[in-house]
C-alpha cells in the first residue's frame, strides 16, 4: 500500500523542521575594516558603523543561541548578551569604560565569555546578574572589578564556573560574587588590585584550587582571599598572599569554610583573621612578617587556624 499524499507531506514538513537553519546555533562575526565595524550573523550583515559594542549587540539581537566571535581589538561600550549566547574574543583586547561592564548579562542562563583580554577603566569587566549557568575560559586582564557575578536583578544566581584567570592592576576586587549558589574555579592570579584578589560575598557551595594575591590592598583592610556576609560552604586548596592587606580574612558571619593552606608574606595586617566566623578552618601554611600572624575574634564556634608563624 502506498502512503497517502497527506502523510508524505507531513513527513516532509517534519524533516524540514528538523533541518531548518533556525534549529542550529547561529554564528556571529564582528570585524573591523579601517574605522568601520561590521556585525554579521551566519553571513548576513546586521550592523555597519563606528561602534564595536553596537555591532556585537546587533548580532546578539538576531540570535536565539550561538556564539558571537569578535575578531579585532577595540574600545567598547557595553556588550549585552542573553541566554544561550556566548562571546568569544578569540584573544583580542576589549578596552572598556563607564559603569555598565565590558560584557553584561542579566536574568539569563547558559551564557558566558571566552578568550577575552580585558583592558581600560570600566567599573566592571564581566558583569553578570541573576544568571544561571555562567562559565568563562581564558578571560583575563583588568577593569575596576574584573568579575562581578551577583544576584542584583531579582533573584539568586547559580553555577558560576571559570578555570584559571590572570587579573592585573585595577581599582577593586579581582573576582567578586554576591548571592551565588555554586562557584567553582581552578586558580585566581590577582596582582595590584585595590581590594581583594577574590571575594566571596553571601554565596554558597564554592570550591577552588588556589587564590594567589600579590599587592592586593596593601595597607588596607582587604585580603588576597576574603569570605564575607554569611558566605557559606567553601573549600579552597591554597591561598598565597604576598604584600596584601591581609592573607585570608573571614568576616560578618561567614561559616563552614575550609582552606587547606594559607601562605601569607609581608602583609600589612593579619596573615589569617577569622572574625565573627563559624566552623572555619585553616589547616596548614606559613605566615611570614604579617602583623599579627593570625587571630580569631568574636568566635562563633568551630574555628581553627594551624599555621607556622615566622
Amino acid at each position: 500500500m502506498k502512503p497517502s499524499f497527506t502523510k508524505l507531506m507531513s513527513v516532509a514538513a517534519l524533516v524540514g523542521l528538523l533541518v531548518s537553519p533556525s534549529a542550529f546555533a547561529a554564528t556571529g562575526e564582528v570585524t573591523l575594516s579601517g574605522s568601520t565595524w561590521t556585525g554579521k550573523v551566519d553571513g548576513t550583515t546586521k550592523y555597519t558603523g563606528s561602534s564595536l559594542a553596537a555591532a556585537a549587540n546587533a548580532c546578539v539581537a538576531a540570535m536565539s543561541s550561538g556564539t558571537v566571535n569578535i575578531r579585532n581589538s577595540g574600545s567598547t561600550g557595553q556588550i549585552n548578551i542573553k541566554s544561550n549566547v556566548r562571546v568569544n574574543g578569540n584573544g583580542v583586547t576589549l578596552t572598556g569604560s563607564g559603569t555598565g561592564g565590558i560584557v553584561r548579562a542579566t536574568n539569563s542562563s547558559t551564557t558566558g565569555c571566552d578568550n577575552i583580554n580585558m583592558a581600560g577603566a570600566a567599573y566592571f569587566g564581566m558583569y553578570f546578574s541573576t544568571c544561571q549557568g555562567t562559565s568563562f575560559s581564558s578571560t583575563h586582564g583588568t577593569s575596576g572589578i574584573a568579575y562581578r557575578i551577583d544576584n542584583c536583578k531579582g533573584g539568586a544566581g547559580s553555577n558560576f564556573t571559570f578555570g584559571t584567570v590572570k587579573l592585573t592592576s585595577g581599582g577593586d576586587n579581582g573576582v567578586e560574587t554576591y548571592g551565588i549558589a555554586g562557584v567553582s574555579w581552578n586558580t585566581v592570579n590577582a596582582t595590584d588590585r585595590g581590594a581583594c584578589g577574590m571575594l566571596l560575598n553571601y554565596s554558597s557551595s564554592a570550591s577552588g584550587t588556589a587564590v594567589n594575591g600579590t599587592r592586593c590592598c596593601y595597607g588596607g583592610g582587604y585580603a588576597g582571599f576574603r569570605t564575607a556576609n554569611t558566605n557559606t560552604s567553601t573549600t579552597l586548596g591554597t591561598v598565597n598572599s604576598t604584600s596584601c592587606g591581609r592573607g585570608y580574612f573571614s568576616v560578618s558571619g561567614s561559616n563552614n569554610c575550609t582552606v587547606s593552606t594559607v601562605n601569607a608574606t609581608n602583609c600589612s595586617s593579619h596573615g589569617v583573621w577569622l572574625q565573627t566566623a563559624a566552623n572555619t578552618k585553616v589547616k596548614a601554611g606559613t605566615v611570614t612578617n604579617c602583623h599579627p600572624c593570625s587571630s580569631i575574634s568574636t568566635d562563633n564556634g568551630g574555628n581553627s587556624i594551624s599555621v607556622t608563624c615566622n
